[in-house]
Formats: structure tokens, sequence, C-alpha cells
């Protein structure tokens, strides 16, 4: 069969056409599959975990070096304070030891004015001087016991030596000097008592104070110390420190 040179003409055309299609199929990627090539993003609730993590971990680290700088700090202000108090106490010694041998040479000897060793003194009755005979308790101490005294209205235990006031003197080998008579205790009427003057005594704290007030009004009048236990400001260690003190006439 002989084709007419149309038909040749469009069967060439048709095949080179053929030939273009499949060669650019052949040699173009599809887009689909560079699609699922991509690498797919993770969702944020994913990536917030991970944050979160790494953030926590962060933190620990900072925690641990701050606590090391800390502890470091600590020691080597603890290492100086030891440091400075041997170095004091060597300073004391040697004015102490200095002190002496001028003494010794001026041919100088001070003999202060001390009680017996069987002498007792009353906390409420005695003075400053009298206080300063004790050894171990000049006139700074002496000043602040008779302050602290006047305060409280009297002692009615040498024990009270031992307050907060005290705290810091080494007054425990003392006590054995002293001795407090109850009845020259101040008694100070509660039923009359205004805030104020309450919680000047040094055991009454200013809620204590306003709490007592509070139930003086509710009640028109306190009858004992019972009265005070209701209240939840008032602690059993407070009432027993306080009960010599208070008056409910």
């Amino acid at each position: 069969m002989i084709l007419a040179p149309e038909q040749r003409k469009a069967g060439a055309a048709l095949f080179g056409l053929t030939l273009v299609v499949w060669l650019v199929m052949a040699l173009w990627p599809v887009q689909e599959d560079e699609e699922e090539k991509k690498p797919t993003k993770k969702p944020w609730s994913e990536r917030r975990d991970s944050i979160r993590l790494a953030d926590s971990m962060r933190f620990v680290q900072w925690k641990a070096d701050r606590e090391a700088r800390y502890d470091s700090f600590f020691r080597a202000d603890s290492i100086r304070h030891e440091q400075w108090k041997i170095e004091r106490q060597a300073r004391w010694d040697s004015m102490r030891k200095a002190d002496s041998v001028w003494r010794d040479s001026v041919g100088m000897k001070y003999f202060a004015p001390r009680v017996k060793k069987d002498t007792i003194l009353d906390l409420n009755h005695c003075d400053t001087a009298e206080l300063q005979l004790i050894r171990g308790i000049g006139r700074y101490t002496a000043v602040q016991i008779v302050q602290y005294r006047e305060r409280l209205g009297g002692f009615y235990s040498p024990e009270q030596l031992k307050d907060e006031v005290f705290g810091k003197l080494s007054l425990d080998t003392l006590l054995y000097r002293f001795t407090a008579d109850p009845t020259a205790v101040q008694r100070m009427d509660v039923n009359r008592a205004s805030i104020d003057r309450l919680q000047r005594h040094p055991y009454i704290r200013y809620e204590q104070a306003k709490a007592i007030y509070t139930l003086r009004r509710k009640k028109v009048r306190l009858e004992s110390i019972e009265d005070l236990r209701a209240l939840p400001e008032m602690k059993e260690e407070d009432l027993r420190r306080m009960a010599p003190y208070l008056s409910f006439e």
C-alpha cells in the first residue's frame, strides 16, 4: 500500500510528537514524588515538648552551677571568719600579756572588790553596783539586767536571766549566785490595761495584747488566766511565762 505524501508527513509528525512526549515523561520528574521526598515538619506539640525539655535541662544545670558558687562563697566566708577569730584571740592574748608584764614591771596590782562565794543576791532588790561585784558581770550587763527588771515588773526566777535579752551572755554558771523574791513582782491589771500597756511587757506581743483587749470587750471582764487559753494567739508556754505578771482584780 503506497501512502500519499500528505499521509507520510502526518505519520512522521505523529511519530515525532509521540517521541517528544515520551522523552518529556522519561526525563521530567513527577511532582508528587518530589513532594513525597520533602521532609515533613513536626507538629507544634512535639516541638513544644522538646523545647520544654531543653529549657528544664538548662535550668537544672544553672541551679547546680549557682549552688556550687554559693557553697564556695560560704566556705570562703567561714574560713575567713574562723581566721579572724583566731587573729582576734591572739591580739587579745598579746594585749593581756603586755598589760600583765607592764603591771609587774611597775609593781601595780588591782584588787577589785568581789562578794564572797557564799553570798546570794536578790535580783529584785540589788542595784547595778552590787551586780558588778559578781565576777563576770560588768557595768553594761548590770545596767541591762536592771532595765529588764523594770520592764518585767520584777523577776520571779533567776532563770529569767536566760531570756532572749541575755541569750548571748554566759550567765548559766552565775545563776547560783542569785535568787528572786516572787512577792516583789508587780502585777498588771488585765481588765484595765490598754493595748500599749500590755504590749510594753516583754512577754506579751502586739497581736496577743490586741487579742486580750478584744476578748475583754466581748466578755466585759476577765476572771482568770483560763479565759486567755481560748485565744489562738496564746500558747501554753506564753501563758506560763506571763501568768505571774497578770492580775484579774
